[in-house]
């Protein structure tokens, strides 16, 4: 049975959130709107996948884990790239 865009997209949401919150790394401060906000952009990797056909990935534009500075897992620090643009970034920041 395949899975819906839906479903996965609030998995991929959940188990990011999941991995952050290990990391301390999404505040509590969060309000449902910014909670909100994080799955829009979850979904919206997957709509441009299935559009493009190419694999979409969300990017934390400042690493979560970074060795001077980490960022957060906040609407504002997130972004849709390609797979290939997200791994080539690789863990350093732009």
């Amino acid at each position: 049975m395949k899975e819906s865009p839906l479903y996965r997209a609030k998995h991929r949401q959940k188990t990011n959130r999941r991995r952050t919150r290990k990391l301390n790394a999404q505040p509590n401060w969060l309000d449902d709107v910014q909670l909100a906000e994080i799955e829009e952009i979850y979904l919206e990797a997957v709509e441009k996948t299935l559009e493009s056909g190419e694999p979409h990935e969300v990017d934390h534009i400042i690493l979560l884990q970074g060795d001077n500075f980490c960022g957060l897992h906040v609407p504002w620090n997130l972004r849709v790239l390609t797979r290939s643009e997200n791994r080539s970034k690789g863990n350093k920041p732009d």
